[in-house]
């Protein structure tokens, strides 16, 4: 899902839980002009400029390219845990 249609997603279900049903099918269809809060929404979920969003979790493909198997047979658990606290410590975000 691109990140317009995850906007219209957002704002429909706003406008279905204030019993706004054809409003909402109208903003997911794309027939209502709701352009501008469209363009509200894509901005609050897009990251600021030199920001990118990752997991909470570290999947395994972040542990692989961090440690290439080869060189390494056990990744531990500290790996994991030092993922945590660096976004533990990272920066609030203003736009």
């Amino acid at each position: 899902m691109d990140v317009e249609q995850r906007a219209r997603e957002l704002l429909a279900a706003e406008l279905r839980g204030k019993g706004r049903l054809t409003l909402a099918n109208d903003v997911v269809s794309g027939d209502e002009d709701d352009s501008a809060a469209i363009r509200a929404i894509i901005a609050a979920l897009t990251p600021p400029e030199g920001y990118v969003v990752v997991p909470v979790e570290m999947t395994d493909e972040m542990v692989k390219a961090v440690y290439p198997l080869h060189y390494f047979t056990y990744l531990g658990p500290e790996l994991r845990e030092n993922w945590r606290r660096m976004l533990a410590a990272r920066p609030e975000v203003n736009p």
